[in-house]
């Protein structure tokens, strides 16, 4: 029933309609023979829709998950001319490609592993489920078919592109999610508008992700490259992907947005190397915005930003950044060389990155605009004379840090002890902080005037209070004059459920289920009382600073490892002596250990369940 339903390209519930009310797809068709049959169910649970994409890799299908009873996107590895379908669209390997075959499967299985193990960031789909079915592999993502890719968005635009402030915005998470997989050891490879998915919510989104084989020509298998977004490297260069690859890709995404044009080939510019910004845009531009794709689109990888964080310092004006920029440009500016039209374009060309003292090997000098020249000039005086000024006459200013450049998506404190060193200049690589106490780390003078905190507390069964992930990559130079902002995860450890009045097995089994580990019971005859046996009617915790047993806190929160007492009721046994009802308080040892048996334990002490 459930089948007949769906519309099996968006995956709306459409009824018996044969053509779909929300996106018009007639559901009657049959499916390319090269894909999947329509209402195909692989891994037990996913039913296949239409497909929405292909490559030499495989195949990706709008799904729907038949146990959660969502949308998804499906992924299938189907390299082309290493499989073929057989009976019951089982996947069959041909002849002589076995070998190719197994490597690309482990090469496909490594990547999309990593990528499920990957959370928290917004700009990447989650990945949901990664398994082996008909011969072949699938992975399962996060559906985006109600959004639209920012190709779409952006023609859709009245003049084809958006203002700096709007892509800030939408484009910032992008970054920390690519410093993300860098670090995992991915390199994306295909970053490009039709691989950028803004989902519902106005949320970026990066999908496309394939093995690095289809992404560099020369490989067993054909390459997909998009022109004016692929870096040189990708056109069979013996370098090979690297993190740079994905900043070139990044930033010839960030252009296009920004200019409204596609930037020239990287192939085309190795032999006519021009990066033109037309006189409006370069006007309109921060100048450090510009200065961070001109050195981004760099043509050789040696010579282009080196890493995400780099580039996030100079998208994020970063005074240091703007000085080292503006000292290249000051390196390689030759006014016998003239420039364009002012009234025309800024050309902003790269780098040579050669050793200056070999000028024999140098002559190849680029043109820049006047505009160009004139802004990095200003920023220049401007940054040596604040350092100056700040050398001279020990600023006690706060050094302010722009951080809405990177906007986070939670509200956190802000430990506001930040502010310039009325001394030397404070610099650190950044710590990682993960499994820390974040008391400790806000406490600590190292980060006084170099790091402002942002925290978000969420459930974790790390141990409450430390730090669980950090929103910046641990290494990175960071100095007083230009404190960093960065946010911490804490743990808030987990919310103890109400066990009281529940029989001690169930009650043991939901904490349990809750993620706490270690659970005592133990049982106690309570006299002058009629209560059904077993029963919970106290719950103490350990508290791990003083060894006592405690009540649970206000907010009913602990760590997944803190040791949890339950004290419930045993058979009913009558005494002479007191007819004390059962406390309502949490029992202390020296309660449970009174000679009027009102605790006497029956059991011979405390019991594991």
């Amino acid at each position: 029933m459930e089948k007949e339903k769906l519309c099996l390209r968006c995956m709306r519930k459409i009824g018996n309609n044969a053509t779909c009310p929300y996106c018009k797809s007639d559901n009657s068709g049959l499916q390319n023979e090269a894909f999947l049959p329509l209402k195909t169910v692989v891994g037990g649970r996913y039913l296949i829709g239409k497909a929405v994409s292909e490559n030499s890799e495989g195949f990706t299908y709008n799904a729907f998950d038949l146990e959660d009873k969502k949308s998804v996107s499906l992924r299938e590895l189907f390299p082309e001319g290493m499989l073929s379908r057989g009976e019951d669209n089982y996947c069959l390997v041909n002849v002589g490609k076995a070998s190719d075959f197994i490597e690309t499967k482990e090469a496909f299985l490594k990547l999309w592993k990593k990528l499920k193990s990957i959370k928290g960031y917004t700009a990447l789909a989650g990945v949901a489920d990664v398994f082996e079915d008909m011969g072949t592999v699938y992975a399962v993502t996060e559906f985006l078919g109600e959004g639209q890719t920012l190709r779409e968005y952006l023609l859709n635009k009245e003049q084809g592109c958006i203002s700096w402030d709007e892509a800030r915005v939408l484009f910032m998470p992008l970054v920390s999610a690519l410093g993300e997989l860098h670090n995992a050891g991915i390199v994306h490879g295909g970053v490009a508008p039709s691989n950028l998915v803004i989902d519902s919510k106005g949320k970026l989104k990066l999908t496309g992700f394939s093995i690095p084989d289809v992404r560099i020509e020369k490989t067993v298998l054909k390459a997909e490259l998009f022109e004016g977004y692929s870096a040189v490297e990708q056109y069979g260069m013996s370098t090979g992907l690297s993190p740079s690859t994905d900043i070139y890709g990044f930033a010839a995404v960030l252009y296009r947005s920004l200019i409204g044009s596609i930037p020239m080939s990287a192939a085309a510019r190795l032999t006519n190397d021009k990066l033109m910004i037309p006189g409006k845009f370069a006007e309109q531009l921060p100048a450090y915005v510009i200065n961070a794709l001109v050195n981004a689109l760099q043509i050789l990888p040696e010579e282009r930003t080196p890493s995400i964080e780099l580039l996030r310092n100079e998208l994020s004006a970063s005074p240091a950044a703007a000085g080292t920029a503006a000292e290249a440009y000051a390196s390689i500016y030759d006014e016998d060389d003239g420039y364009e039209d002012e009234d025309d374009a800024a050309d902003y060309s790269e780098q040579s990155g050669e050793d200056s003292q070999d000028s024999a090997q140098n002559k190849a000098k680029l043109k820049r605009s006047t505009v160009a020249v004139f802004v990095i000039s200003v920023v220049l005086c401007l940054g040596i004379l604040a350092t100056t000024l700040f050398a001279l006459k020990g600023c006690n200013k706060d050094v302010k840090e722009d951080i809405s450049t990177e906007p986070t998506e939670t509200e956190g404190e802000i430990d506001n002890n930040h502010g310039t060193n009325p001394g030397d200049v404070t610099s650190i690589k950044l710590p990682n902080f993960k499994g820390e106490v974040y008391d400790d780390i806000k406490n600590n003078e190292d980060y006084k005037y170099v790091l402002v905190f942002k925290t978000e507390y969420i459930d974790s069964t790390e141990e409450r209070g430390t730090v669980v992930s950090q929103s910046r990559n641990p290494g990175t130079n960071v100095t007083s004059i230009n404190p960093m902002t960065i946010v911490l995860q804490i743990s808030n450890g987990l919310e103890v459920p109400d066990v009281i009045d529940l029989d001690v097995k169930s009650a043991v089994d939901e904490l349990k289920h809750k993620g706490f580990k270690n659970v005592k019971t133990e049982s106690a005859m309570v006299a002058g009382s009629f209560a059904d046996s077993n029963k919970v009617y106290s719950i103490v915790y350990e508290d791990p600073k003083t060894g006592d047993w405690a009540e649970i806190p206000s907010d009913k929160r602990l760590s997944s490892g803190d040791v949890i007492r339950l004290y419930y009721y045993g058979e009913y046994v009558e005494t002479t002596e007191s007819t004390t009802a059962a406390p309502t308080e949490a029992p202390t040892e020296s309660t449970t250990q009174t000679t009027d048996n009102v605790f006497a334990d029956v059991n011979g002490g405390s019991q594991e369940p």
